[in-house]
């Protein structure tokens, strides 16, 4: 007799630990589920993340040299004239930020493994978001039988100055510095939901090169 009241007991133990476990395992998904959703809901907040910001000078230089053009004996010639040059240097200030588009962020970047989860953002862009000439820095050197340069001159020349800037961009660690600085503001969200940063992993698209990076850059005027 005894020994039934003990069989009932530990059956009836079981399944009360069978019942209990399978909650567990309910309320953990369901908690996976609402998580990413949280996260997908804050970053998409975001929408347009800046993260980075660079102000960089120029100085613009052009020379315009007349040259004396024609043949000698049948062979072209081009020298330097001594007189009539003109030289103009233009100081620039260009300011270029950072930042990443949320606004397509969606559940599919957000993976979740053994150790924690996987973000992946996408890649930073870089926009020009304001040129400015200095017009009291400008310094002009004109021969006396030349013409100052024109005010349509010098802004050419500047937007010279802006295009050079922005294809040499790529030497610069501006999108390093722009993803190093979303990971920063990230973690800390993250690590409110729960995770160490020992467990979160972020990572971007692909990395930018010389042949790309052209693509991830805007100009707004």
């Amino acid at each position: 007799m005894n020994y039934m009241k003990y069989l009932l007991l530990a059956s009836c133990v079981f399944l009360f630990a069978c019942g209990k476990s399978g909650k567990t395992d309910e309320d953990s998904n369901k908690v996976k589920i609402d998580t990413t959703a949280t996260i997908v809901n804050q970053i998409v907040r975001c929408s347009r993340l800046y993260t980075t910001e660079y102000k960089i000078h120029k100085l613009v230089t052009h020379a315009d040299t007349r040259r004396l053009e024609g043949k000698v004996l049948s062979v072209p010639v081009s020298l330097p004239l001594t007189v009539g040059d003109r030289k103009i240097a233009i100081p620039i200030d260009v300011t270029v930020k950072a930042y990443i588009d949320f606004s397509d962020f969606s559940a599919a970047r957000i993976q979740r493994t053994e150790k924690g989860i996987v973000v992946t953002l996408p890649n930073p862009k870089v926009i020009v978001s304001s040129s400015k000439i200095d017009e009291k820095g400008i310094r002009q050197y004109i021969d006396l039988t030349r013409s100052r340069y024109s005010s349509a001159e010098v802004v050419a020349f500047a937007k010279q100055g802006e295009d050079s800037i922005v294809q040499h961009l790529d030497q610069t660690d501006i999108l390093k510095s722009a993803e190093r600085s979303a990971a920063q503001v990230l973690l800390p969200m993250l690590h409110r939901m729960g995770y160490d940063e020992s467990q979160v992993v972020i990572r971007f698209d692909k990395n930018p090169t010389p042949a790309n990076v052209e693509s991830l850059i805007t100009i707004e005027r």
